[in-house]
């Protein structure tokens, strides 16, 4: 019995330690599932790409055309930066799994990471079209505005296996934007009118 339990306990260590890689001695480990998953590639893509799109639109930059439509560069950087903090700060939560041990279980994690992923496909694509409408003839701008719909493709996937997560993790729910998401609704049981037995019954006294 003894040796039959050390070898499961041996063969469910194994099990774990090839999901996760232990971080030195400081009690965190690097989560190998979400890692090699697709939301985990698509999120470091994401990573990668805006920070492409924030070198580009660095390259290009040149002052007559910032004088002229500076906002517009403005409004570029801001979309970008503000997805690769954004993602590189959800890559961190969900690849060391700090979800689980530190912030609250009550945070809907990946209820957020889709509403972040759908808001900033659309910010992305708008921020691209306004970048390929005026490159000011800077080849910087141009590959800025090229790599902003490349994100904005990436973003878009990265949100659709979101949600396809979402719903197969989520429990079911009665919430009705969840429910038009996807997520099953709970089946709870609705209250039925009882049936009875006409045999059952007792007649009507005549009189």
């Amino acid at each position: 019995m003894s040796s039959s339990e050390e070898n499961g306990q041996s063969k469910s260590d194994q099990d774990t330690d090839r999901h996760t890689v232990p971080i030195g001695s400081t009690g965190l480990s690097i989560n190998l599932t979400y890692v090699k998953s697709l939301l985990g590639i698509f999120e470091a893509a994401m990573i990668i790409l805006s920070l492409i799109c924030l070198i580009c639109a660095g390259a290009g930059a040149n002052l007559a055309c910032d004088y002229s439509y500076g906002s517009n560069y403005g409004f570029y950087e801001f979309v970008a930066g503000s997805v690769f903090f954004t993602d590189f700060i959800n890559y961190i939560i969900f690849a060391i799994s700090i979800d689980e041990k530190w912030c609250l279980r009550l945070v809907p994690w990946l209820i957020w990471h889709f509403v972040v992923g759908v808001i900033f496909t659309f910010l992305f694509f708008i921020a691209s079209l306004v970048m390929v409408t005026h490159t000011c003839g800077q080849g910087g701008y141009a590959a800025a505005a090229v790599f902003g719909f490349i994100a904005t493709i990436v973003s878009g996937v990265d949100t659709f296996f979101c949600l396809l997560a979402l719903r197969q993790d989520h429990a079911p729910t009665d919430n009705k934007v969840l429910n038009i998401l996807g997520v099953p609704r709970s089946s709870s049981a609705s209250p039925q009118s009882p049936q009875y037995d006409s045999e059952s019954v007792p007649e009507s006294p005549k009189y």
